[in-house]
């Protein structure tokens, strides 16, 4: 089908505002009624109201459920970003033995249902009798958010020009002082958008956390629990909340760094 010259919107101008309403739509709900003055889920909304907002920041167990999901959300980005980045250098600096077989073994766990880690990791602490607690859960995000790094990273040092590295060297520059005045000042947006990228999708995640965490609960866990006692405003201001922090970090890191698919 030929559209007029000169028309403004096509046919696939209309499937993709279609498309976007459609998954956007739920996430407005939400919005929406997290400023509802009742309970009910009833439109048109009965008035505005921000008490819900009020009551979750003075409810301890968000807090606290937040503290810890902030807490292995720092952690697992500062070792995404370190193991990332050195296995992203290994990769892409030196030629070794199996090196296609590591590359494609890397990107395996975020290929790998999230139900099928989660019970992998599960059977794993059971095995070797290891206490479930944030460790675990630590330990189970690195497994997920490291490949991202290394894509990330693998991205930056391909079309890094070596170079300069070079010319560092031959001025008297010892491989210390040329990887902290020449490399890191270079690949450093990568690596800001790294952490941010990697604490995004750690302190959103839910079902790796669900089957190895312990006594301490995190965010998404929390809120699973007062999802069990039905939707309420507290809920939805809490689900606002982690959207809005959740995609100004996604967008803060595509602006450092951007994700090439594997070729």
């Amino acid at each position: 089908m030929r559209l007029k010259k000169g028309a403004r919107f096509g046919v696939l101008d209309v499937i993709t505002i279609i498309i976007l309403l459609y998954l956007l739509f739920p996430l407005a709900v939400i919005v929406l009624y997290s400023f509802n003055p009742t309970s009910s889920l009833k439109f048109p909304l009965e008035g505005f109201t921000t008490r819900w907002y009020t009551e979750v920041v003075k409810d301890k167990n968000f807090i606290a459920s937040l503290r810890h999901s902030v807490y292995v959300a720092l952690a697992v980005s500062a070792i995404s970003v370190v193991l990332g980045t050195l296995a992203s250098f290994a990769l892409t600096r030196y030629d070794f033995k199996f090196k296609n077989i590591v590359s494609f073994s890397v990107i395996i766990p975020i290929t790998l249902p999230a139900i099928i880690l989660g019970i992998s990791l599960l059977s794993f602490f059971a095995a070797i009798d290891f206490k479930r607690s944030l460790l675990t859960v630590i330990f189970g995000h690195c497994i997920f958010c490291i490949p991202f790094a290394v894509l990330v990273m693998n991205s930056r040092l391909s079309g890094f020009d070596i170079s300069v590295e070079e010319a560092a060297k031959d001025l008297g520059a010892t491989t210390l002082q040329t990887f902290r005045y020449v490399t890191f000042p270079i690949i450093r947006p990568s690596i800001i958008g790294v952490m941010m990228l990697t604490f995004a999708l750690s302190f959103d995640e839910f079902l790796v956390t669900f089957f190895i965490i312990g006594k301490r609960n995190t965010l998404p866990i929390e809120i699973w629990g007062m999802l069990r006692r039905g939707v309420s405003p507290t809920i939805n201001s809490i689900a606002t909340m982690v959207l809005f922090f959740s995609m100004a970090l996604i967008i803060i890191a595509n602006k450092y760094a951007k994700i090439r698919t594997l070729r």
